[in-house]
């Protein structure tokens, strides 16, 4: 299960079914500081509370887990907390009326030096036993912290997949908005990019290259824009550079540097 951005605006925990190492160690830049078992809640439910040691705002992190239950099951996996989709909403409405109500529920998205997160995660009844280390950090300053490569390269993929997409889809806009005789250049381009995501999705692939979820997206919101009453022009133009601007901070995080640690 992957984690889409930018258009999964929260920040949602993505569970990965992977094999976790028995002594995986944690990073330094953030660590599990402890976990509390709610039995009673329906779903069962475990907080773990994680502590951002470092000195630098946190965009996301990983976190390798072991659950023993009463009946002798082990189960082993993983999850990702991804904070870019937050981090590049709140871009968004900084400066705007809705600044404020986006502060009261997300802050400004981003784990900060010292703060304390909370990821409560569902579990099955009859928990005995809780194990989770941090094995990956990745940083505002695009570098990243990492004692399971495996899941930093998922992390990267992921990024990377949404950035190529968004270049596909700003310019096949751009294309379409440089036709002069397209009457209904917003069709033209949702078209052609519902149909890069629809060829995708019915391959084979070894690798997430492309983020399908995100093409369909803005295919969408522009037959959504055909409909309505603007000057569609200048609305593919806003929908360009809202996407080109969105590019350039992604960019950066998908192309971390890896580190021995905080700095």
């Amino acid at each position: 299960m992957h984690k889409r951005l930018p258009y999964l605006l929260l920040s949602l925990a993505v569970l990965c079914i992977v094999s976790v190492p028995a002594a995986l160690p944690q990073v330094k830049g953030a660590v599990v500081q402890q976990w509390n078992y709610d039995p009673t809640h329906n779903p069962p439910l475990v907080t773990v509370k994680i502590v951002n040691n470092s000195h630098k705002d946190i965009t996301a992190f990983n976190i390798a887990i072991k659950e023993t239950y009463a009946n002798g099951h082990v189960d082993k996996h993983e999850v990702l907390e991804e904070f870019l989709g937050k981090i590049m909403a709140f871009k968004e409405v900084q400066g705007k009326a809705n600044e404020a109500n986006f502060r009261n529920y997300y802050g400004d998205g981003t784990l900060h030096a010292g703060a304390v997160w909370d990821e409560k995660l569902p579990v099955q009844p009859g928990l005995t036993d809780y194990q989770a280390v941090v094995d990956v950090v990745t940083y505002m300053d695009g570098t990243a912290e990492s004692t399971n490569d495996d899941a930093l390269g998922r992390i990267i993929e992921e990024r990377q997949a949404t950035v190529d997409s968004n270049k596909i889809a700003t310019e096949i806009i751009k294309s379409a908005l440089a036709d002069a005789n397209d009457a209904t250049p917003a069709m033209t381009a949702a078209r052609k990019i519902q149909d890069r995501a629809t060829v995708w999705k019915a391959q084979q692939h070894t690798k997430l290259d492309l983020d399908d979820v995100y093409l369909e997206s803005i295919a969408n919101e522009l037959k959504a824009l055909s409909s309505r009453n603007v000057n569609r022009r200048d609305a593919l133009q806003q929908i360009v550079n809202r996407e080109e601007a969105r590019m350039s901070v992604l960019s950066v995080h998908a192309a971390l540097v890896k580190t021995e640690g905080p700095q």
